[in-house]
């Protein structure tokens, strides 16, 4: 067109029209290209477990080429243990059109799952989602949702206390009773009890307020007390460890930040591999993979971990093969 005379005004204002036009879509089109990633993380409460599920899950995605305030934005909500703002939380990140949620707990889960089938939402740090009503099948979710468990095999906890102390008879399992979880994971003890001779008795809680008074109603009945991977266990440690140590009676948890919250031991998870590799679950699902062709997760290994404060405290003798096997929570390093 350079060089060349327009014959008529109508058609120099029709070339020149054609090409705003062609700007315009260039530039819608760049910036089309150009938009962030949105990703909401809904997690029901803050404690060093699902802390480091978060951590885990944002590095994944940051070493595969996804960095939060670069090419993705990541809103983190924290419903600070109130089951109703999660349900708020979840439908605030539909109205937003989240490309991807992230439910950290199971009622962060079951609200994502309530506010929306279409938006994509991966769950960490829940023990068992068919009981928690989020997939049918674990191997072949058939909806919006999948993710990774933090099921700890329960018999290992067992064993251990039982290394621990070999005269044990009655194990107590302190636990929220409106946690599915926690249910899932006391009938899975008292099914393991059946085999190793002990029996288990059942310490329900509703809420924080309530923890002292009902550890001190049944601890003189116990050997040991087993916590349950349970979000209002889990941010209830000190209280927990507190009545435990008084009592000389210890504690099994299921990850390590249990223990150097104030538990004796655990043969735990990692939390933070956990939500590493829901991360990378994430990142198959932004790069479109279905849903239904990532099958439900959870971590196989376990870690020994050890406080060696608390065994102090206890006067317990703690066995060298465990010792040599299990990582020790020095003096000093332990949050109790």
């Amino acid at each position: 067109m350079v060089g060349k005379k327009c014959t008529s005004l109508s058609k120099c204002l029709g070339f020149i029209l054609l090409f705003i036009i062609v700007i315009s879509l260039s530039g819608c089109s760049s910036t089309k290209s150009q938009e962030k990633i949105s990703i909401g993380i809904s997690q029901i409460i803050e404690h060093p477990a699902l802390d480091s599920a978060r951590d885990g899950f944002i590095h994944a995605l940051k070493e595969k080429g996804y960095e939060d305030g670069k090419n993705i934005d990541i809103d983190i909500q924290l419903a600070q243990g109130d089951m109703a703002l999660t349900k708020t939380i979840s439908d605030n990140f539909v109205s937003q059109k989240k490309d991807l949620i992230l439910a950290i707990s199971t009622q962060s889960a079951q609200s994502a799952l309530q506010s929306t089938n279409e938006i994509p939402i991966l769950f960490t740090a829940i023990t068992d989602p068919i009981s928690a009503g989020l997939v049918k099948d674990i191997d072949t979710p058939d909806g919006n949702i999948t993710g990774t468990t933090d099921i700890v095999p329960i018999d290992k906890q067992l064993e251990l206390g039982k290394k621990l102390f070999p005269n044990t008879k009655k194990v107590g399992i302190i636990y929220n009773t409106s946690e599915v979880n926690s249910h899932v994971q006391v009938d899975k003890a008292k099914e393991v009890s059946k085999k190793t001779g002990i029996s288990i008795v059942e310490i329900p809680v509703t809420n924080s307020s309530e923890i002292e008074s009902a550890l001190n109603a049944k601890i003189k009945e116990i050997d040991f007390l087993f916590l349950p991977s349970d979000n209002l266990i889990a941010s209830s440690m000190p209280i927990i460890s507190k009545v435990a140590v008084e009592n000389n009676i210890g504690t099994i948890g299921v990850d390590e930040p249990m223990v150097k919250n104030g538990a004796l031991a655990c043969e735990g998870l990692d939390y933070y591999k956990l939500g590493y590799k829901t991360g990378l679950m994430a990142v198959d699902i932004l790069k479109g993979k279905d849903i239904k062709d990532i099958p439900v997760a959870n971590l196989t290994e376990t870690e020994l971990t050890i406080n060696e404060q608390i065994a102090k405290k206890l006067k317990l003798n703690i066995p060298e093969d465990i010792l040599n096997s299990g990582n020790i929570i020095k003096e000093g390093e332990s949050d109790e």
